[in-house]
């Protein structure tokens, strides 16, 4: 008798202590989910909270039905198991590129880990004392005392980083990736390939430069772009200094705009100088036929520097253009925005499609100033920034239209591009000053509307917050909502004698209303001009266009329709675009 009433004396008593502790890791779960923390490092975190306050209550529970059996063998009766679980059983930390952290929030997460490092010690050890005073074994409390020592080590973690972050960002607004990957990696698990040569860059390793570009084209990982600009703020004033003046740093999307530029004007200049060297070394040998071939490709390199040189003069009354990408090799590339996307209010990013490209680029260039010039004119105080995005191999009107990777007919080129657009995007977002009101608008012409639409699909409800397509084929999905964003904010504008607007070879028509966008007018002189004339100076496109992007839907220019039937006046494109639909 004498037995079993320490034993059921025993299990009170544990039962008491389990009651008060079962429930000590429950406020940092709940801090967890409701987002003290999100994105970076936060997911493998939340995990492994998970894990220590299930294996809390399991040992509480575990030493009570041990000292129920050992009651039971007494001679007396089962004593009741109280419930040790609660109902907060779940983490909701959201896996996705990071976003930010609530500064009071976790500082709270943090102070929920010290009470539990604090609290659980002592309970551990009247545990183990009570199972091993009646011979059973101390397992569950030395569990205890394993999980004490978790929550102390990452409150002091923790705390360690947010006082970093507080220190080194002033207020509570911190720019996107910044605590992810240089304060709260140490949760990523995977340290990944990405900050392995981010190591090796900051070494002064070009070469692998060349492979986080590879990394960046896939699109694979949406928090790489947040990764490179955090990397980069962590860095010392010196070493950036030295770094930015490695080949293809600028191409790196997460960077500021202001050191893309610095670094990519750079590299122009000592390209130019390079080219010209080789140029006067082949040019020597021209007597040699079979050197011919990389005298013209020396050449036309030369003179695409040059034209962009030429593109990077100041214009009067618009901002110093900003040199964010190019590359002189194969199609070329160029991406010029005009006014600092890292500080604009609204940034406009337009995207080109058929016949696009370097060589070409002069006409983007010009679209792209006259919508940062319209759009300014009725922005009020919101500051506008408009990038020309010559981002990826756009079909052409040459051999390759056969090619299914390249032609205008097929979605290859569109995929490949909507990738390297997708990652331009996050570089975007993570190299922006803490903004409540900042926008992205995305604007894609004729191919280009579908080259985003591959984008939006990528990166759902992350990509732009309002999206114009203009002369498009179709864009790859059926509804306007299937692009992340609500149908109210997708734009469609198109004039009836666009040839490649009416083809809607590419899903469901944009121009239908069944697509589900809203439409704007784009009056009489494209309707008689088509393709290429909706950025035409102070026409009804361009107008409008301005006003969509600061969201003025109720300012729309609505001119009289045009009774005449009118002619095709691009009866070319027509033949190589009009296939059977793609689907």
């Amino acid at each position: 008798m004498a037995d079993h009433t320490a034993a059921l004396e025993a299990f009170g008593r544990v039962a008491a202590l389990a009651a008060e502790h079962h429930t000590g890791l429950d406020g940092a779960t709940r801090l967890m989910r409701s987002h003290a923390w999100v994105g970076g490092g936060a997911p493998a975190f939340a995990g492994a909270l998970a894990r220590h306050r299930a294996t809390l209550q399991t040992a509480l529970t575990g030493a009570l039905t041990s000292l129920a059996h050992l009651v039971i063998r007494h001679g007396g009766p089962a004593p009741a198991l109280p419930a040790l679980t609660t109902s907060v059983t779940s983490m909701s930390a959201t896996p996705a590129t990071f976003q930010g952290i609530d500064p009071q929030a976790m500082a709270a997460l943090i102070s929920a880990l010290d009470h539990a490092g604090h609290t659980l010690p002592p309970a551990a050890t009247r545990l183990a004392a009570e199972l091993s005073a009646h011979g059973l074994p101390a397992n569950p409390g030395h569990t205890l005392g394993q999980i004490a020592d978790w929550a102390t080590a990452q409150s002091a973690d923790l705390r360690r980083r947010l006082t970093r972050i507080q220190q080194t960002v002033p207020g509570t607004a911190l720019p996107a990736g910044l605590a992810a990957y240089d304060l709260f990696a140490a949760h990523a698990g995977d340290p990944s390939a990405a900050r392995t040569l981010l190591a090796r860059v900051a070494g002064g390793d070009g070469a692998a430069i060349t492979s986080l570009l590879a990394l960046q084209d896939q699109a694979r990982d949406p928090g790489l772009a947040a990764g490179v600009h955090a990397w980069w703020r962590a860095l010392p004033p010196d070493q950036q200094d030295r770094l930015i003046r490695l080949a293809g740093l600028g191409l790196l999307n997460g960077l500021p705009a202001s050191v893309r530029d610095r670094s990519n004007r750079l590299w122009l200049a000592t390209e130019k100088a390079r080219l010209k060297r080789e140029l006067a070394a082949a040019t020597a040998e021209l007597d040699n036929p079979a050197l011919l071939g990389g005298w013209e490709r020396i050449a036309n390199g030369l003179r695409r520097i040059e034209r962009i040189e030429r593109e990077l003069r100041p214009v009067a009354g618009h901002p110093t253009p900003l040199l964010l990408a190019f590359d002189v090799t194969g199609q070329g590339r160029l991406i010029v925005s005009w006014g600092d996307p890292d500080t604009a209010d609204i940034t406009v990013t337009s995207v080109s499609g058929l016949t696009s490209g370097l060589d070409a680029a002069h006409g983007d260039l010009q679209r792209s100033r006259a919508l940062w010039q319209q759009a300014t004119k009725t922005s009020g105080e919101q500051v506008i920034a408009s990038i020309t995005w010559l981002g990826y191999d756009a079909p052409q009107i040459d051999p390759g239209i056969f090619d299914p990777g390249k032609s205008v007919a097929f979605e290859s080129a569109a995929a490949k591009g909507g990738a390297a657009l997708a990652s331009f995007a996050d570089g975007l977002r993570a190299s922006h000053s803490p903004s409540g009101r900042a926008r992205a608008v995305i604007v894609g012409h004729s191919y280009g509307s579908l080259t985003t639409s591959h984008a939006a699909v990528l990166r759902p409800g992350r990509l732009a917050d309002d999206f114009i397509f203009v002369g498009s084929p179709g864009v790859g999905v059926d509804h306007a909502s299937q692009l992340g964003v609500r149908p109210e904010n997708v734009w469609v504008g198109e004039a009836g004698n666009d040839p490649v607007a009416a083809l809607g070879r590419f899903g469901t028509d944009p121009g239908n209303a069944s697509f589900g966008a809203q439409h704007f007018p784009v009056g009489r002189d494209v309707y008689t001009k088509a393709h290429s004339s909706y950025w035409n100076p102070d026409s009804v496109p361009l107008r409008n266009m301005g006003r969509i992007i600061n969201r003025q839907k109720d300012e729309l220019d609505h001119p009289e329709p045009l009774n005449e039937q009118p002619q095709v006046l691009m009866p070319e494109l027509a033949p190589d675009l009009a296939l059977k639909p793609n689907r």
